[in-house]
């Protein structure tokens, strides 16, 4: 950080303002094919999956799900799809990406 101006430094996000300078990812889980296993609370680097009721859901609270893909990708039903990535709002919304690329395969 020592390149970055101190007004740069004043507008880079913080996870500690959640909602105002990161938006967080969010999956979406189809209940109709989950069968309960739980590879994805435990391939999920963040914490982001729970079971409740024998099948997968988003935690309860704030879910910190940063758009990794790893549910998707271990997924043995293919009940699991990412529905919104992981979105600064200010300093690092300008870094390129690149092109998107498919969940990685275990």
């Amino acid at each position: 950080m020592e390149h970055l101006t101190w007004k740069d430094r004043r507008h880079i996000e913080s996870f500690l303002r959640i909602g105002r300078d990161v938006v967080l990812g969010r999956v979406c889980i189809d209940g109709e094919k989950c069968s309960g296993c739980g590879f994805c609370t435990r391939a999920c680097p963040a914490g982001a999956l729970e079971l409740a009721d024998r099948k997968a859901r988003m935690a309860e609270g704030n879910a910190l799900c940063f758009s990794c893909g790893d549910c998707v990708a271990i997924c043995p039903e293919g009940a699991i799809d990412l529905e919104a990535y992981l979105q600064f709002r200010h300093f690092f919304r300008y870094l390129d990406r690149g092109e998107a690329q498919p969940p990685r395969r275990f």
